[in-house]
C-alpha cells in the first residue's frame, strides 16, 4: 500500500480501491476540467484593491495567469474563481458607478472578450455562520439568468456512466477532518511509550512521531460506517443549486443542508452507541502497526527514521476515545471543513463537464433517468426514417437541458442556443448520431413545456427535480404523478393506459408452455432473490486485513515449511463467512421483502429493474438495522464457536498444502471480526454488487425459468405464503377438491398478474397461459397427481372482484393482505387437520420449546476431532487407507445432546412462561404472521435467555460432570450403509470430554439465534396451537376452552352423580350381558333402556346438560376470540351462538359416553363376579 503526503505535512494511506467504502482519488475533486479556471502566480498579490475598471479584466488585472494543466494541492499555487474574490454591496455601489462612468470615456488598455461582472473584495473564505440564500433575488428576471455558451466540437460522451454524486463534498470534507487536533491522542501515546523511548534514546525535540496511518484509518473507519448515509442512490438530500449563485453561495448551500447534517447527527450518535458498546480489541486493525519517529530537521543529510512496534492493546481505550470523539463532532468538523475548501473544489464537486459544460450533477441525475429509459429505443433502424421520432425525443430532451443548471463563473440556466446544441450532443450520446445528422433535426419553436401535457412523462427522482427553482408556470406543467416518483416502499413506473383493447395487447402475450414436468418450486435456486446473489459476490477481507493477521500468527510455522514465496489461498475460509453470513440475513431479507419488494410491470427494462432494486430506500433502511441487530447478537458469541469456519487445510499454489487444524484457535477472534465488519456494512456491499450485475445475473436473480417460461421469482415467494397458509387437511387430492379448486382460482388471479421475461422484454401472460400456468404450479405445490388435472376446474362462485382486488392496489406491502383474504370474510378458515375434538385436546404449548426441540445439532468439527482421537483403531486405519474421508454415524450421540439441551432449558422455559405470555398475546386483528413476529421480536426474552445461555456455560467450563462423557455413543457404524462399528473405550470417551463439553457450549451458546430462525419454520397450523384450538372447524382461544372445560367438568360430575342414572348403571349392564349376543350395537342397547316417564337414557342425559347450558353461557360471557382468513378477531353473536351450539353437542355427546364408560366397566366387574361363581 503506497502512501502520499498531504498539505498538512503528515503521512495518509492511499485506500485500496477494492475497499467497500472507496475513498475517491483527489482528481474527482480537484483533477476535473472546468472553463476559465484562474491560478494565482503570485501569492503576495495585494487585495487592498477594492474597485477594478469595469473595462479591465479581473483576472489580467491581478496578474492571473492562465495554465493549461492544474496544479496539485503539493504546489504552493492556489486555484482561483475571480467571481468568488469580491462582491458588490449596496454601500459600495455609489462609488462603482462614478468609477464606471468616468472609465467609460478613457480608453480601456487592457480588452478582454468575456464580460465581467463588477465585484467587491472579499475573503477567500466564507463566512462561519452560513447564510440564508434569498430565492426570490435569485431568481428575479428569466432573461438575467439565462445565457449561452460555446460548447467544444462534439465528441460522443457516455453520460449515463457519469458520477452524479453531489455529495462527494461530504466525503471529501471528512478525508480532510484534522484528527486528534488538541493532541490527546498523541501525548497518550508518547506517555505509554515513554519507558521505550527513553530506553531507544529516542531525542523528542528532534524527532516528532508519526501518528497519520493510525488518524487516516480513522478517517477511513468514520466513511465506511456512515457508508450507507453517503451512498449517492439512497441519500435523498440533494444540494440545492439554483440561477444566479456564486461560488460562496453554493458553499454556503453545501453548509446549510439541514436534512444532511440532521441525518449526519442522528448517524453519529447510532455509530458512537455501538462502539462504545464494541470491545477495544474490535478497533485494534485502526491502530498502525508500526510506530514511527521521524527527525523534524528535515534538511540533515542524516535524517533517519527510528521504528517502535509496540503492543496494541495499551492504546486501545484511547483510541476508541478519539473515535468516538471524531464521530460525535462530525457535523461540525464537516462544516468547518467545507469553509475551507478550495473554490475548484466546490465546482467539481458540484458540477460535471458535459461537451465543455458545467452541468449541475443533480441535472445529469435526471439526464441519465431519461437516457436509461429511451436508449434502446431505435435499435438496427436508419435515423433518417425515424426524425419525427427523434425530434420529439430531442424536445424532450430540451425540456430537461432547459432547467440544468450551469456554471460559468456563476449558476445560470443556458439560453435557447446553447438548449439545442447541448440537446443535439445528447441526443447523439443515446443513439450514436454522426454530428452530419444534427442538421436535419431541430426544437420545436412552440413552447415544448405546454405541448408536452399529451406526452409521455418523463421519469424524473423527486429529489432532483428540487434541486433547481424555477417558474410556477414551469413548476407546474412538470408535475409528475405520484406513481412516478420514488418515495414510497414501492417504486412504480406506469406503462401506457392499457384500458382500450390495442394497447393492452402490447404487454400481454401467449406463450407455449412445456410439457408439464414435475418441479420444486421451493427450491433455493428458484427461491433466491437478487439481494442473495449479491451477498454471493461480496468480496470478503477486500482490505486484506485477515490475510495479514493470518500471516502474522502462522508467519513461523508457514516459514518453516518453506512457503514464503508462495500465495496464501484462504478462499475457503472466505467462502464458509460468506455462507455464515447469508445464513444469518437471508430470514430476514425474505421477511423485509414481503412488505417492501420492488413491483416489476410491463416494458420497464431490466436495468431500470436493477436500479430500482438499487434505490430501494425501503428495504436498505430495515436491512440496516437487521443488521445491527445480528452484529449485537454476535458480540457475546465465544470466539471458539467459530472455529469451523476456518480452514483447517491452506493451499500454497497448486501443489503444496499446510495443515493448521491445531493452530486455528489463534484466528478464531479475527475471522469473527471479520463477519462482524462485513455485516456491518452489508448493505452498501451489496448494492456495490448490485451495480457490477451483468444483464444475465440479473435475469437469473429475479427470474426463474418454470414450465418453459421467466416467471417472476416474486410470484414464486407469494405462492410460497400462499401455500403455507393453505395446507391441504390431508394427502387424499380427490377429498379436497373443492379447496384445491378454490386454491386454482386464486392462484390464476396471482399468475394473470405477475410478469414473464421473454426475449429481453417483459409481459403479462395471456388468459390461456394464466390459466394452463396456473394448473401446472398448483400440481407443483401440493404433489397433485398428473391424472387429475381434468378435475382441476376454476370456481366461478368465487367472487372475482374479491380475489382481484387485491392485485389492483399496486402495492407489495398488501402481500399478507393478498394471502389473508383469500376466501371470503364470510367464510370460516378451513383447519389445517380435521379431528375428533374434545376437552383433553386444549394444548399447552410453548412455542419456544417447540423451537427448541426442532432444532439441528451444529456439529462443528466434533467429527474430525473424534477421528482423530479413535484414528489408532485398526479398523479407522484401514478405511482412511482405502478413502479419503469417513462418514462416522455420530447420531446418538448429537440425539443424547439435543436431548440434554432441552432438559437445561425446560425449568428456564417454564419459569418464564407466564411472563412471556403477558408480553407476547394474541389481539383482534393481528394476523399468524404478526403474532409470529411478535415471537420473533421479543427482546426481553431473549435477553433473558443470552443471559441464561452465559451462566449454563460458565456452569459448564468450571465444573466437571461425568455425564458429558457418557453422551458419546459406545458403539459407532462405519458409514450409515454398513453394519461395521468400533467400541467406543472408557479412555476415548475421556480424551473427547473436551470436544464434546465444547460442542455442548457451542450449541447452547448459539441457541438464541437458531430459536429465531426456527420459529419462522414452524407451521401456521402447529404455531396457532399454543393460544387456538380448532373446534369443529373454527379456531377458538384456549383461554375460553379452558372456562368451558371446567363447567363441563362440573355437569359431568353432575350428570354421573345423577341418582336415576346411578341406579340404572346396574341394570343397563346386566342387559348389555345377555343382548350383546343378539344386538352387538352397545349404544342401541343403552338407549333401549327407559329410564323416566318414557325417556330413554340418552334423552335424560341430553336434558340434564342443556339444563346447565345457561352456566356455560355465563362463563364465557367475555371476549371469545377466534382465528379466520389467518386473523385474529372477536366472535360476533353470530360465531358465538355456533360455538355455544358445537360445544353443548360436545357435552352431551362426551357425557353419553363416559356413561357408556361407566356402563362397560360395570359390566366388565358382573362378567368377573359370574365367571367366579362358576369356579
Amino acid at each position: 500500500m503506497c502512501t502520499y503526503h498531504s498539505r498538512n505535512n503528515f503521512t495518509v494511506k492511499v485506500i485500496d480501491e477494492n475497499k467497500t467504502i472507496k475513498a475517491e482519488n483527489e482528481d474527482d475533486i480537484t483533477h476535473t476540467y472546468y472553463q476559465d479556471q484562474y491560478i494565482i502566480k503570485n501569492q503576495k498579490v495585494d487585495y487592498r484593491v477594492d474597485i477594478i475598471p469595469k473595462d479591465v479584466l479581473a483576472g489580467c488585472y491581478l496578474g492571473f495567469h492562465i495554465y493549461n494543466d492544474i496544479c496539485q494541492d503539493d504546489n504552493y499555487q492556489e486555484r482561483l474563481l475571480p467571481p468568488d474574490i469580491f462582491k458588490v454591496t449596496k454601500s459600495d455601489e455609489p462609488s462603482l458607478l462614478s468609477i464606471s462612468k468616468s472609465s467609460d470615456t478613457e480608453q480601456s488598455s487592457i480588452s478582454c472578450p468575456i464580460k465581467r461582472k463588477f465585484i467587491e473584495h472579499g475573503p477567500l473564505s466564507i463566512a462561519l455562520s452560513p447564510k440564508i440564500i434569498d430565492l426570490k433575488q435569485r431568481i428575479g428576471n428569466e432573461n438575467e439568468i439565462k445565457k449561452n455558451i460555446s460548447l467544444n466540437s462534439y465528441t460522443r460522451s457516455s453520460l449515463w456512466h457519469t458520477k452524479t454524486d453531489s455529495i462527494i463534498v461530504y466525503r471529501y470534507a471528512i478525508k480532510k477532518i484534522n484528527i486528534d487536533s488538541n493532541k490527546s491522542f498523541e501525548n497518550y501515546v508518547l506517555e505509554k511509550m515513554a519507558r521505550a523511548i527513553k530506553k531507544r534514546g529516542v531525542d523528542l525535540l528532534k524527532y516528532s512521531i508519526d501518528l497519520s496511518p493510525t488518524y487516516s484509518n480513522v478517517r477511513k473507519y468514520t466513511l465506511e460506517k456512515l457508508s450507507l448515509l453517503l451512498n449517492e442512490d439512497l441519500l435523498d438530500v440533494d444540494i440545492l443549486i439554483t440561477p444566479g449563485m456564486s461560488v460562496s453561495d453554493l458553499r454556503n448551500s453545501c453548509i446549510s443542508n439541514k436534512i444532511f447534517l440532521k441525518k449526519t447527527r442522528e448517524y453519529c450518535k447510532k455509530i458512537t452507541e455501538n462502539i462504545l458498546s464494541t470491545p477495544d480489541n474490535f478497533l485494534s486493525c485502526i491502530f498502525q502497526r508500526h510506530i514511527a519517529f521521524n527527525q523534524k530537521n528535515s534538511l540533515d543529510s542524516t535524517n533517519t527514521k527510528i521504528r517502535f512496534s509496540p503492543r496494541k492493546d495499551k492504546f486501545l481505550p484511547k483510541l476508541k476515545e478519539l473515535i468516538v470523539d471524531t464521530i460525535s463532532n462530525l457535523p461540525r468538523s464537516i462544516i468547518y471543513e467545507i469553509e475551507n475548501l478550495d473554490q475548484s473544489n466546490i465546482v467539481n464537486a458540484l458540477f460535471s463537464d458535459v461537451h465543455g459544460a458545467l452541468i449541475s450533477k443533480s441535472s445529469i441525475k435526471n439526464l441519465n433517468s431519461f437516457f436509461n429509459l429511451n436508449k434502446n429505443k431505435f435499435v438496427n433502424i436508419k435515423f433518417d426514417n425515424n426524425l419525427n421520432s427523434l425530434n420529439d425525443l430531442l424536445d424532450k430532451i430540451g425540456n430537461l437541458v432547459r432547467t440544468s443548471c450551469i456554471f460559468h463563473e456563476v449558476v445560470f440556466l443556458p439560453g435557447e442556443s446553447t438548449v439545442e446544441q447541448l440537446s443535439k450532443y445528447l441526443l447523439s450520446d443515446i443513439y450514436g448520431i454522426s454530428s452530419k445528422f444534427h442538421k436535419k433535426i431541430k426544437l420545436s419553436a412552440q413552447n415544448i413545456l405546454k405541448h408536452q401535457e399529451s406526452s409521455d412523462f418523463i421519469y424524473l427522482k423527486s429529489n432532483h427535480t428540487k434541486s433547481i427553482a424555477i417558474n410556477t408556470t414551469d413548476r407546474e406543467e412538470l408535475q409528475i404523478p405520484k406513481e412516478y416518483l420514488i418515495s414510497s416502499r414501492l417504486i412504480n413506473i406506469k406503462m401506457k393506459k392499457i384500458e382500450t383493447n390495442d394497447n393492452y395487447e402490447h404487454v400481454i402475450k401467449e406463450f407455449n408452455l412445456n410439457s408439464y414436468r414435475r418441479i420444486n418450486l421451493f427450491s433455493m435456486d428458484i427461491r433466491s432473490n437478487i439481494y442473495e446473489d449479491a451477498i454471493k459476490k461480496i468480496d470478503i477481507d477486500n482490505d486484506y486485513q485477515f490475510k495479514n493477521r493470518a500471516l502474522d500468527e502462522l508467519g513461523t510455522y508457514i516459514i518453516s515449511r518453506g512457503f514464503t514465496k508462495l500465495p496464501l489461498n484462504l478462499s475457503q475460509t472466505y467462502s464458509n463467512v460468506s455462507k455464515y453470513i447469508l445464513d444469518k440475513i437471508s430470514p430476514h431479507i425474505n421477511d423485509i421483502m414481503i412488505t417492501t419488494d420492488v413491483l416489476i410491470t410491463p416494458g420497464i427494462s431490466l436495468l431500470d429493474i436493477r436500479y430500482k432494486y438499487i434505490s430501494n430506500i425501503v428495504f436498505f433502511d430495515k436491512l440496516h438495522k437487521k443488521c445491527e441487530e445480528i452484529v449485537k447478537n454476535i458480540h457475546p458469541i465465544p470466539n471458539n464457536y467459530f472455529l469451523s469456519i476456518i480452514q483447517s487445510i491452506i493451499n500454497f499454489g497448486s501443489t503444496e498444502r499446510l495443515v493448521i487444524t491445531h493452530k486455528k484457535n489463534k484466528l478464531c477472534q479475527e475471522v469473527k471480526l471479520l463477519i462482524i465488519e462485513t455485516i456491518s456494512n452489508l448493505p452498501n456491499k451489496i448494492i456495490h454488487e448490485l451495480k457490477k450485475l451483468k444483464q444475465s445475473e440479473i435475469v437469473n436473480g429475479l427470474f426463474a425459468n418454470i414450465h418453459g417460461v421467466y416467471l417472476s421469482k416474486s410470484l414464486i415467494r407469494n405462492i410460497q405464503l400462499l401455500f403455507n397458509s393453505n395446507k391441504l387437511p390431508n394427502n387424499d387430492h380427490i377429498d379436497n377438491l373443492e379447496l384445491i379448486n378454490n386454491l386454482l382460482t386464486k392462484l390464476f388471479c396471482q399468475v394473470k398478474r405477475s410478469t414473464i421475461l421473454h426475449e429481453g422484454k417483459i409481459f403479462f401472460p395471456g388468459e390461456s397461459t394464466a390459466k394452463l400456468l396456473s394448473k401446472y404450479l398448483l400440481l407443483d405445490m401440493y404433489y397433485i397427481p398428473f391424472k387429475l388435472r381434468t378435475k382441476l376446474k376454476h370456481q366461478k362462485h368465487i367472487n372475482d372482484s374479491i380475489l382481484e382486488s387485491n392485485y389492483k392496489k399496486n402495492s407489495v406491502t398488501n402481500i399478507r393482505n393478498k394471502i389473508e383474504s383469500s376466501l371470503s370474510k364470510n367464510t370460516i378458515l378451513v383447519p389445517q387437520k380435521k379431528s375428533k375434538w374434545n376437552y383433553d385436546l386444549i394444548p399447552s404449548l410453548n412455542i419456544y420449546e417447540l423451537a427448541i426441540s426442532m432444532i439441528n445439532i451444529d456439529k462443528g468439527n466434533f467429527e474430525d476431532y473424534f477421528i482423530d482421537k479413535v484414528n489408532h483403531y485398526s479398523l479407522i486405519k484401514e478405511y482412511i487407507s482405502k478413502k479419503e474421508k469417513i462418514n462416522i454415524d455420530l447420531s446418538t450421540t448429537y440425539s443424547r445432546i439435543k436431548n440434554h439441551i432441552s432438559k437445561i432449558f425446560k425449568p428456564f422455559l417454564k419459569e418464564i412462561d407466564k411472563e412471556t405470555k403477558e408480553k407476547v398475546r394474541p389481539t383482534p386483528g393481528m394476523t399468524v404472521g404478526e403474532l409470529r413476529l411478535a415471537y420473533i421480536l421479543n427482546e426481553k426474552f431473549f435477553d433473558k435467555f443470552r443471559k441464561f445461555c452465559n451462566e449454563v456455560i460458565n456452569s459448564i467450563r468450571s465444573s466437571y460432570d461425568n455425564t458429558l462423557t457418557d453422551m458419546i455413543q459406545y458403539h459407532v457404524c462405519l458409514e450409515k450403509e454398513t453394519d461395521k462399528a468400533i467400541r467406543i473405550d472408557k479412555k476415548t470417551r475421556i480424551a473427547l470430554r473436551k470436544d464434546i463439553t465444547n460442542l455442548l457450549i457451542r450449541n447452547i451458546s448459539n441457541a438464541p439465534e437458531i430459536i429465531l430462525g426456527t420459529i419462522k419454520l414452524i407451521p401456521n397450523s402447529k404455531f396457532v396451537d399454543e393460544w387456538f384450538s380448532n373446534l369443529h372447524d373454527i379456531y377458538v382461544d384456549n383461554a375460553s376452552l379452558l372456562k368451558a372445560k371446567s363447567v363441563f367438568n362440573t355437569v359431568q360430575e353432575k350428570v354421573i352423580k345423577d341418582p336415576l342414572l346411578s341406579e340404572s348403571v346396574d341394570k343397563v349392564s346386566l342387559n348389555i350381558i345377555n343382548k350383546i349376543k343378539k344386538t352387538k350395537n352397545i349404544n342401541t342397547i343403552i338407549n333401549n333402556h327407559i329410564i323416566c316417564k318414557k325417556t330413554s337414557i340418552h334423552n335424560y342425559i341430553r336434558k340434564l346438560v342443556r339444563e346447565d347450558l345457561p352456566s356455560l353461557k355465563g362463563e364465557l360471557r367475555n371476549t371469545i376470540m377466534i382465528m379466520r382468513n389467518d386473523k385474529i378477531e372477536i366472535a360476533d353473536q353470530k360465531i358465538r351462538d355456533e360455538i355455544f351450539d358445537k360445544l353443548g353437542s360436545n357435552m352431551i355427546k362426551t357425557t353419553i359416553k363416559s356413561y357408556k364408560k361407566l356402563c362397560l366397566e360395570r359390566c366388565k366387574a358382573h362378567k368377573s363376579k359370574m365367571e367366579n361363581k362358576k369356579l
